[in-house]
């Protein structure tokens, strides 16, 4: 695999970063997007968080996310098979979702399943 010069900051460059006081950092991550982070647990799992999932994420991914909307389709929590124009998914807005910040114990931020979002209507 060929090395990409400049994908990752040098220790100097990460000596820097004024995101974090304490923890682990993903700046030695090529997939890291630059996202001011909370502290986490050397425990965490590796890998990227989820900036439009749904629970608290340690990245403040606002600024990335600028002024576009982002949706998906999720199972309906109000689908009722006997009536055909019962829809079996439903849109959930995931805008509000970015600004879930918080350091859930152990997850990888923003890995709840996105169906936690669909609030049943009754």
């Amino acid at each position: 695999m060929a090395e990409v010069k400049g994908a990752q900051a040098s220790p100097q460059e990460n000596a820097k970063l004024k995101h974090s006081e304490t923890g682990v950092t993903t700046r030695d991550d090529a997939l890291d997007s630059g996202a001011p982070m909370l502290p986490g647990q050397a425990s965490e799992p590796v890998g990227p968080e989820d900036a439009l999932g749904s629970g608290d994420k340690r990245g403040d991914y606002s600024q990335l996310i600028g002024d576009r909307q982002f949706s998906a389709s999720v199972a309906n929590p109000d689908h009722d098979p006997a009536d055909p124009a019962s829809p079996r998914t439903i849109l959930v807005h995931q805008n509000p979702l970015v600004a879930q910040r918080g350091d859930d114990k152990g997850v990888k931020g923003g890995t709840h399943p996105l169906s936690d979002e669909a609030k049943p209507s009754k």
